[in-house]
């Protein structure tokens, strides 16, 4: 019986290891569409994806792939091994895919890049309009993916779980409502305190020098050869092993800086990765959208604002932006970590971006469990955004348009990014106990990395999110480490 399930097993391997390719092959004209392609082929981009994409789905959920998958049962493997991990992943995917029907798969994959082209023009028009009707679409066909799926507790819980395996919308919610009622408080508590006024978004700088001012930075941290190229919205991508790119947009200085450190953050976290030891098997994937996020937000916000990390990159940026030589180093490290208030989302301050996700969680609810009219959506975005910042956005493009999320169905998303958020300060609370930080003032980031690798990159999927943390940090997800992070580096900034 047992040489049986080892043949059974050694099947599902190769069967997904040529799946993988695929999903290679996939990641390569994402990558391409969002970088490169000229915005005349999206069509037959969309179906050039909806081809591989239907393939793919048809595999993972043949009679033939659930009879070798169910045949084999998780009892028979030591918990938390190698084949355990796979097996269950297996098991899990299979059932949540077979659910839906590859025809539906492929409509919405070739909807996909129209969508995205869409979503261009009408952030470029400010006009809501443009993408509505593809997004009506998007999200009737999520509507009928959920009713396929099924959930416990209320419709959008089937989105999330895409995301996050055991972690439910009422639980994010039990985790969100006291970080907005602080971060509230925070806020109104240095609302209308100053510092040294730096006025970033008016220096003249060159993109080239910007650019390889950005690829320094990825050099210098990482010390591997990670692609950056420029786009509309910044992403990270894994075509293969080893073959990792980085986007990000030099719209602004502090844009294209920070959106460079959190690509690299999801960067070294696919890099180092087990992909090339299990390629293929779900062992050698990252655990979670949560914990990618928060390996981002490590890079971009814990390490790439401290003032360690300026201490030595300040004369660099000063090389290649000259402008910044006329700049404290004292005011630079206050400016990128003041309140700002900002209304997009990817250039708001540390302090105030969970509430951009808090609003966006609840409007996502809103549109799956209560069915609201998409027409209604700026009207929804301005009202919520008045609320939580205090003022309205001045057209849709920096509202209801300003994340590229939506039109690429991505919804059950956005909520990973503020878990991430937590995330990152309970691990750095822990981190500081074991790591040096000030090792950064010398550019030396070996020793960082080195924890990330033993402590989350080495374990792949082998964990959930939640048991991962309890592993590192003792103690569920709790928004209080990200809440005395926070309060304690604005004391410093406002002092």
């Amino acid at each position: 019986m047992l040489k049986v399930k080892n043949e059974t097993y050694k099947k599902l391997l190769k069967i997904n290891e040529q799946l993988a390719h695929y999903d290679s092959i996939l990641s390569l004209l994402y990558w391409d569409d969002r970088v490169c392609m000229n915005p005349k082929a999206a069509e037959y981009r969309g179906k050039q994806i909806a081809i591989i994409t239907e393939y793919i789905h048809k595999v993972r959920t043949s009679k033939k792939y659930g009879q070798l998958v169910n045949s084999l049962n998780l009892d028979d493997y030591k918990k938390y091994s190698i084949e355990w991990v796979n097996v269950k992943w297996w098991k899990f995917e299979y059932e949540r895919n077979s659910k839906i029907p590859p025809k539906l798969i492929s409509k919405l994959s070739s909807l996909i890049p129209t969508s995205l082209q869409a979503w261009e023009k009408a952030k470029k028009e400010k006009k809501f309009k443009i993408l509505l009707p593809y997004l009506k679409k998007i999200v009737s066909i999520n509507k009928e993916m959920i009713e396929k799926w099924g959930y416990d507790e209320e419709p959008y819980e089937a989105l999330v779980k895409g995301y996050e395996i055991d972690i439910t919308p009422k639980e994010i919610e039990k985790i969100f409502s006291p970080l907005k009622e602080n971060l509230i408080k925070i806020i109104q508590k240095y609302k209308g305190k100053e510092v040294p006024k730096i006025e970033i978004d008016k220096i003249k700088f060159d993109t080239q020098k910007l650019e390889q001012f950005c690829k320094f930075l990825i050099k210098k941290i990482s010390n591997l050869e990670i692609r950056l190229d420029p786009t509309s919205h910044p992403f990270a991508t894994t075509i293969s092993p080893f073959d990792i790119r980085i986007t990000t947009r030099y719209n602004s200085i502090e844009s294209a800086i920070f959106g460079t450190l959190h690509e690299l953050g999801h960067g070294l976290y696919d890099y180092y990765l087990p992909s090339s030891k299990y390629f293929g098997q779900p062992v050698s994937n990252s655990i979670s959208l949560s914990i990618h996020e928060s390996q981002s937000r490590f890079f971009e916000n814990i390490i790439g604002r401290s003032r360690n990390f300026w201490e030595f990159f300040y004369r660099e940026l000063t090389k290649h932006i000259e402008d910044f030589k006329n700049i404290k180093i004292d005011d630079f490290i206050k400016h990128i970590n003041k309140i700002d208030l900002k209304p997009i989302r990817t250039e708001a301050d540390e302090t105030t971006y969970n509430l951009h996700i808090i609003l966006r969680f609840n409007i996502e609810r809103k549109i799956f469990n209560e069915n609201i009219r998409l027409e209604e959506l700026p009207e929804l975005w301005n009202e919520t955004f008045k609320e939580y910042f205090g003022y309205y956005p001045e057209n849709d493009s920096i509202g209801v348009l300003q994340d590229i999320h939506w039109a690429e169905s991505l919804f059950g998303y956005f909520p990973t990014y503020t878990l991430g958020n937590l995330i990152s300060a309970q691990i750095y609370n822990t981190m500081k106990n074991k790591v040096n930080f000030d090792e950064i003032k010398q550019g030396n980031f070996e020793n960082i990395i080195k924890f990330l690798k033993e402590n989350i990159y080495d374990y792949g999927k082998t964990y959930t999110t939640k048991e991962l943390i309890k592993l590192i940090t003792n103690e569920p997800i709790n928004p209080q480490h990200f809440i005395n992070y926070i309060e304690s580096k604005l004391k410093e900034v406002y002092n």
